[in-house]
């Protein structure tokens, strides 16, 4: 038994695609190779509730034997069979001659009788119009839609990522489960929903297309596994016009107690490329769509961003907002460690030795603990401290918050990476640039000379940039 390998099924789909008649038409149409991929992806759990739920896990012959012989001896198969017209049979000789004799194998002539002509000739013309059975049953699930917010670098998608692992820890298995999108200015709902696009194919010179978007796609695949959790990631969610990127879809966000969409709506683009595969065609021939509660949305948002587009109370309404705060410990050792860019020719306490206020009590307290060190955490903590003190100051001159450093400017753990705190020009025109040019640009005490002065100053390994904060 092999892993779940999305690649098992295109493997098999691919095989089926490249069979040919001697005239040059293809042997099985993609509907009827539909048919059979849904056949062994669920096919066993029609017939036995506790039997592997995908064939496609089954990666070798023999294994995919034993466990054919298996079903076809339970007493139900032959019922269920018949239901489906022989489309689970013949799929499960299909796959096995695939494994057992390779892609090269060609013209394996095995069809279900419900794609051959009376005559018993291979029918080409639409054959699945009336639609297979498609058993689906909602599970009662909890779905979540959340949106991952904070200060740029605080982890958003690594909050993200973990809850992925811990729901699945293999990676291909979580491949499977997930759909990335990655909204900005230019994004659109053709991009996340889908849209009509010219396709070119070696059937048709020019052919229209409906062209499923991530939502589109995973939605589908949520249909087909209603008991396994799916989840679609969108990235810098602010970053584009959300509402206008999820368009119609939106009204699907208010879910009931069930998890299930509140407020279906009629999509006939969706509909209809979900009925392309004959076994969802008795259920979404009227366009009518839903999200069940396998399907999931999470989200990120850095609140950082000023040229974003702002997200409305209805839209946050339909989402958990979770706040993903400043935390280092959360960092690798790695990223702890001393590093030679944090280097100075004096003791780091004498260096800091004149800071007062708020990062004064800072230093004192991160030397008690024996935590002042040439680190990036410790340097990042210091920069922080200084924002809050300089909000400290202004609000006491009667500075409206609208003119301070706002919350989110501070530094988040995860705002540099490795190789930036390993050369120090690359952390100079990061870290530096950012802090000269979007945080302390009203400060009367940080960063006042010109950047290029400042690289001019603390480009060298010998240059204590620690200098900088005191």
């Amino acid at each position: 038994m092999g892993k779940l390998d999305g690649e098992n099924e295109k493997r098999f789909r691919d095989w089926l695609k490249s069979q040919a008649r001697e005239d040059g038409m293809r042997t099985y149409s993609d509907n009827e190779i539909s048919a059979y991929a849904y056949a062994l992806r669920v096919g066993a759990t029609k017939v036995e509730n506790n039997a592997m739920a995908n064939l496609f896990y089954c990666s070798d012959a023999k294994g995919f034997n034993e466990t054919c012989e298996q079903l076809m001896r339970h007493p139900d198969f032959a019922s269920v069979n018949e239901e489906g017209h022989g489309v689970l049979e013949v799929s499960m000789h299909l796959y096995k001659l695939l494994l057992e004799r390779g892609e090269r194998f060609a013209d394996p002539q095995e069809h279900a009788a419900y794609y051959m002509r009376s005559g018993g000739e291979v029918s080409t013309a639409a054959p699945d119009s009336r639609g297979q059975d498609f058993y689906f049953t909602e599970e009662n699930m909890r779905p979540i839609q959340r949106v991952y917010y904070g200060a740029p670098g605080t982890g958003k998608s690594h909050s993200v990522n973990e809850l992925l692992k811990a729901e699945y820890p293999d990676e291909k298995v979580r491949d499977a489960h997930i759909k990335r999108a990655i909204f900005h200015p230019a994004y659109t709902y053709g991009d996340f929903v889908g849209c009509i696009k010219p396709m070119v194919s070696a059937d048709s010179p020019l052919d229209y297309s409906f062209v499923a978007g991530p939502f589109t796609a995973l939605l589908k695949a949520a249909f087909l596994h209603p008991s396994e959790k799916y989840y679609l990631i969108v990235e810098e969610i602010n970053r584009g016009n959300a509402p206008s990127i999820f368009g119609d879809v939106f009204q699907l966000l208010d879910r009931g107690e069930s998890g299930r969409s509140e407020y279906p709506i009629i999509n006939r683009d969706i509909g209809a490329y979900f009925c392309l595969d004959p076994w969802m065609k008795n259920i979404f021939t009227d366009g009518k769509i839903w999200l069940p509660p396998n399907f999931n949305i999470l989200a990120t948002m850095n609140t950082a961003d000023e040229n974003i587009f702002v997200m409305d109370s209805a839209f946050k309404r339909r989402f958990e907002l979770y706040y993903v705060p400043i935390d280092f410990s959360v960092l690798p050792d790695s990223m702890k460690a001393e590093r030679s860019i944090f280097a100075g020719s004096r003791p780091l306490e004498e260096v800091l030795s004149g800071t007062t206020g708020r990062v004064g009590e800072l230093v004192k307290k991160l030397q008690a603990k024996g935590e002042l060190k040439r680190n990036w955490p410790t340097f990042a903590a210091i920069v922080n401290t200084a924002i809050d003190e300089e909000n400290c100051a202004a609000r006491a001159k009667g500075i409206t918050k609208d003119k301070r450093i706002a919350e989110n400017k501070k530094l988040g753990p995860f705002f540099v990476h490795q190789e930036e705190l390993m050369d120090k020009k690359l952390f100079l025109n990061k870290v530096i640039f950012y802090l000269k040019q979007d945080v302390f640009t009203e400060s009367n005490h940080y960063f006042l000379d010109a950047f290029e002065s400042i690289m001019d100053d603390y480009a060298g390994q010998e240059d204590d940039l620690f200098e900088l904060l005191a």
